[in-house]
């Protein structure tokens, strides 16, 4: 509420999206194939369903939650520089999802899930800190969070295991990019 008051989404990293950084958020388009084939592609049997499921993602899950973390937590935090921004940012966004525990998820799928988050929270962090639109982190959160939900069936820890591989050479590529432009 206080942004759309305000009218302060620029100084939340709500920027026009940049076409020519495609290549750029590749990996994240590569990560997304993966939970899709590993999910043996989305469950059809229920049209509505998809559509409410996606629309759940896309304008409450993913839009709240990047803008808590991506958006106000990162600019704040900025103020005590970019590597505590990044890490604190992440590492807050990764312990949420250890609520999963009260769920009945079990200990080892949530450390996974937990190792999972703050990869992608890193990932979506430094791609913000390299000036792309908090848009593309939305866009991408609630893609990745409808693929695994409306998936035909659970992937396996193979396809899980391959994501964080990506995810980390990607956190790795990012920081140096990232690196050359402010100093972490």
């Amino acid at each position: 509420m206080y942004i759309a008051v305000k009218k302060k989404w620029h100084q939340y990293f709500f920027l026009a999206f940049n076409k020519s950084d495609i290549l750029l958020v590749s990996p994240l388009i590569f990560v997304l194939c993966i939970i899709l084939f590993g999910t043996k592609g989305l469950n059809t049997e229920s049209f509505s369903n998809l559509i409410v499921m996606l629309i759940m993602q896309l304008f409450v899950v993913a839009f709240i939650e990047e803008t808590v973390f991506r958006g106000i937590m990162l600019r704040t935090l900025l103020a005590k520089g970019p590597l505590t921004a990044i890490w604190v940012s992440s590492l807050l966004f990764s312990i949420t999802h250890a609520l999963q525990l009260l769920g009945g998820q079990s200990l080892e799928d949530t450390v996974i899930q937990l190792i999972y988050a703050l990869l992608v929270g890193l990932v979506l962090s430094l791609l913000i800190l390299d000036g792309q639109s908090i848009i593309l982190t939305i866009l991408f959160h609630s893609l990745n969070n409808f693929f695994n939900f409306m998936g035909n069936e659970e992937s396996s820890l193979l396809y899980t295991y391959i994501i964080i591989i990506v995810l980390f050479i990607y956190m790795l590529l990012l920081w140096k990019r990232v690196k050359k432009k402010i100093v972490i």
